[in-house]
């Protein structure tokens, strides 16, 4: 696993870094986990990166992309996120193969200095970006699958902050912009959400966790939860010795009430209590430390995750 810390100068620069960090960083290569750029192509206004993961044995082929766009004057600046199952270099960012339809994930940024944190390794990279006082996520990458591989040999998570139309601007108060750990509905189009896994059967299927409706009401269908407490985050807090618990994401369909299917964590993002906490809190649990982050703009005691930095 490799972890790292820094400050790119702009959204296209953060591009930059991550490409350089996830085909080159030394603990990466070291493991033989460093992911391959298939594609990766600049010009005056759009960059695109598409890349395959070696997985954790070397065996494996992930494939997802990342692609930059802009608007000056509407204020945007924006990673759309992309998934496949393989990859032609005759091929559009959209047209490659498996990818997404529709509406992508998004990171929503700026033209300015963005403080990040990247994590990898051969199986998923995650992204946090700060963007002015809020926060910006994504997931590229498998999960970890409650089956077996012949069970379900492509668990790949595309998550990001939002979905949408294009000019969704970073200060965006909206239940569609959440982090993928948390996410929410956009009301223009059900189909694609924040988070989107791609299920055993091959199909992309949207997770959400709240309505789009200005209360952000729950949603019974198929959410990332902490499983049997996601009614009562608001209410947690510490432990009695004053150490925070780190409790799994679990990415879950809710059939009706006795019938649930269970398709996997996300590798090392946890939820946390916000109680007395802040982000880019440290928390250290069994030698390592945890990076606290808020969901978007909100801060209440419920909008809290951890990512392992490992």
């Amino acid at each position: 696993m490799a972890f790292e810390i820094g400050t790119a100068t702009d959204y296209r620069d953060l591009l930059d870094r991550f490409h350089a960090f996830i085909t080159t960083h030394p603990d990466l290569v070291a493991a033989n986990q460093q992911w391959q750029a298939l594609r990766w192509t600049t010009d005056a206004q759009n960059k695109e990166l598409i890349l395959k993961a070696p997985g954790l044995a070397g065996t494996e082929e992930i494939y997802y992309g990342i692609r930059t766009s802009e608007s000056a004057t509407s204020g945007y600046y924006l990673w759309d996120l992309g998934g496949f199952i393989g990859y032609n270099a005759a091929n559009t960012f959209g047209g490659q193969p498996g990818a997404i339809s529709g509406w992508l994930p998004k990171m929503s940024l700026w033209n300015a200095a963005i403080p990040y944190w990247f994590v990898a390794n051969g199986r998923r990279a995650v992204v946090v970006a700060k963007i002015s006082t809020v926060y910006q996520a994504a997931h590229l990458g498998f999960i970890l699958p409650y089956a077996t591989p012949g069970q379900y040999p492509y668990p790949l998570l595309i998550g990001g902050s939002m979905t949408g139309q294009r000019g969704r601007n970073y200060s965006l108060i909206s239940p569609n912009h959440r982090h993928f750990t948390d996410p929410g509905e956009d009301n223009q189009n059900s189909a694609n959400t924040a988070c989107m896994l791609r299920g055993p059967s091959g199909a992309w299927l949207p997770f959400q966790n709240r309505y789009f409706n200005p209360y952000e009401y729950r949603y019974n269908g198929r959410r990332p939860v902490w499983p049997g407490i996601y009614d009562r985050l608001s209410s947690l807090r510490e432990a009695p010795d004053g150490t925070y618990v780190l409790t799994p994401i679990v990415l879950v369909q809710y059939n009706s009430a006795s019938d649930h299917d269970l398709f996997g964590e996300i590798e090392g993002c946890y939820h946390i209590s916000g109680f007395s906490n802040a982000s880019e809190n440290l928390i250290n649990i069994s030698g390592v430390d945890h990076l606290v982050v808020q969901n978007v703009h909100r801060t209440g005691v419920g909008d809290y995750w951890a990512l392992k930095l490992e």
